[in-house]
């Protein structure tokens, strides 16, 4: 995958120390500020079973021969023909085992047709392997071709292909407590998403690739969290080619809270990487996404959103946003916006590496980080080069208020715009101090103090604040351009 471009990308190469660190008491609010977050699987494994822990009888489906009367239904000799045979005939502990084919049906995992796993003993729904079973749509439209809301059921290794139809490939919703979408395929769709978690808690969605859905002029999202639904995990996923985002967060009727988005790698997608709109207490940790917005394909989202790779609005709360790789989109990493309701609170965006943004359509974006209004936002260790337009765009965004805001042990690199800065009244509380800018060229500027200036303009205007003190700006030993990641599949 792409995230071994992470340690690549953030290796050797920064020739001259960094600046030593300051004894202030600004320097321990901020690095009290850099705990690691936890491993979104690990965290999950600590609540819930895994597909070892069903260690019932094996239920077997073939939709072809051969098969032997004479022996039990659902045994190797004498498999089911549909998958919700078995489904209906599955006690705790049980493993479903479907061999290849075409299976046109839906697979309903819920209270009417399915009884639920338990904590000891999950209910394990396995395609087989190398050929993954083809789940495809019947006669009839449906809302998703599988829909999990049963507690403690695991389903792994499905090609489910929607084939256009406007339909979701995957429906979580209600009692879904440890259930799990493993190492599946689920594309095609012409509905509002791919995987849907609508109202489920204690899900995990985990090594799957996500692609292909699209709604002519309108979004659809490779994966969509939304309602009252909490503590889902959504863990090395490939999530492409969808006309909206590859992820959503959104309320509805109550907001989503406790997401983990970890180890995914996203691209192509017409709108934004990760939308985060009023939802609480995410973790956003080391995905790899890029190349935003796909024009190409949705040539009706070009003036719908600025491109962002994530994009942090409404009045989101409590957001870590760490060790992320983004490049080739409008914006890297944008907090707040311009509607009433966007003032997101508690951001952390912490040693990401973002590089090669470009202002799509000449829209005003182009920017590596942008705070444009929120409350609490700590930008702290990341790495921004190759912007066309500035790598740092904080609090410059009049009338809107960005309110105690750090910004602490940042790297930027080759670019004409290294921050923009907006005046004292629209950053109350700022805090701000040991970064560091590399390259030949470079300026700077602090509305109401200095306009594309030189860094030492700069530094001395907002030493006078407290600002910048031990900020350096390295003209040589920038070293050559960083090189963009191979891209997985292209």
């Amino acid at each position: 995958m792409l995230l071994s471009a992470l340690a690549l990308a953030c290796g050797p190469g920064a020739e001259e120390p960094r600046p030593t660190l300051s004894e202030s008491a600004l320097a321990s609010e901020a690095m009290e500020a850099r705990a690691e977050p936890l491993s979104a699987k690990e965290t999950f494994r600590s609540k819930c079973p895994s597909a070892a822990h069903a260690t019932g009888p094996t239920l077997h489906v073939a939709n072809k021969g051969p098969r032997n009367p004479s022996q039990p239904l659902g045994s190797l000799n004498n498999p089911f023909s549909t998958i919700m045979d078995a489904v209906k005939a599955a006690l705790p502990g049980t493993v479903i085992q479907v061999r290849a084919g075409n299976y046109p049906e839906q697979i309903a995992i819920n209270s009417l047709k399915a009884r639920p796993g338990t904590a000891t003993a999950p209910i394990v729904l396995r395609g087989e392997q190398p050929y993954r079973p083809r789940i495809i749509p019947s006669g009839t439209d449906v809302g998703s071709l599988l829909v999990l809301s049963q507690p403690y059921w695991i389903v792994e290794a499905l090609d489910i292909d929607v084939q256009e139809r406007p339909s979701f490939g995957a429906l979580f919703e209600g009692s879904t407590r440890c259930s799990q979408l493993s190492d599946s395929l689920v594309h095609g769709g012409r509905a509002g998403g791919g995987v849907v978690v609508s109202d489920a808690n204690t899900v995990l969605i985990d090594g799957n690739e996500i692609r292909d859905f699209s709604r002519t002029g309108q979004d659809s999202h490779g994966v969509a969290v939304k309602g009252t639904s909490r503590q889902v995990y959504l863990v090395e996923n490939t999530i492409h080619d969808a006309s909206g985002d590859a992820v959503q967060c959104q309320p509805h009727e109550g907001r989503p809270t406790e997401l983990y988005i970890e180890h995914n790698q996203m691209y192509d997608c017409g709108e934004n990487g990760i939308d985060v709109k009023a939802c609480d207490n995410l973790v956003i940790q080391s995905n790899v996404l890029f190349r935003f917005p796909n024009l190409a394909r949705y040539p009706w989202q070009a003036t719908t959103s600025a491109a962002e790779a994530i994009l942090v609005h409404e009045d989101a709360t409590n957001i870590e946003i760490v060790g992320n790789l983004i490049f080739m989109a409008g914006r890297g990493i944008s907090v707040g916006g311009l509607a009433a309701v966007d003032n997101p609170a508690n951001v952390g965006i912490r040693d990401n590496m973002v590089m090669d943004i470009y202002n799509f359509a000449n829209r005003g974006n182009g920017q590596g980080i942008r705070v444009a209004k929120a409350r609490g936002v700590q930008v702290v260790g990341n790495h921004i080069e190759r912007t066309e337009d500035s790598g740092l765009r904080l609090a410059a965004d009049e009338p809107l208020v960005v309110s105690n805001m750090s910004v602490f042990d940042n790297t930027l690199r080759d670019m004409t715009s290294f921050v923009k800065l907006g005046r004292a009244s629209a950053r109350p509380g700022l805090k701000m101090d040991r970064n560091r800018y590399e390259g030949i060229t470079g300026n700077f500027s602090a509305f109401g103090l200095v306009s594309e200036g030189e860094f030492e303009v700069w530094r001395s205007k907002l030493q006078q604040h407290g600002l910048e003190q031990g900020s350096v700006r390295v003209l040589s030993g920038s070293g050559s351009p960083r090189a963009l990641p191979p891209l997985l599949g292209q």
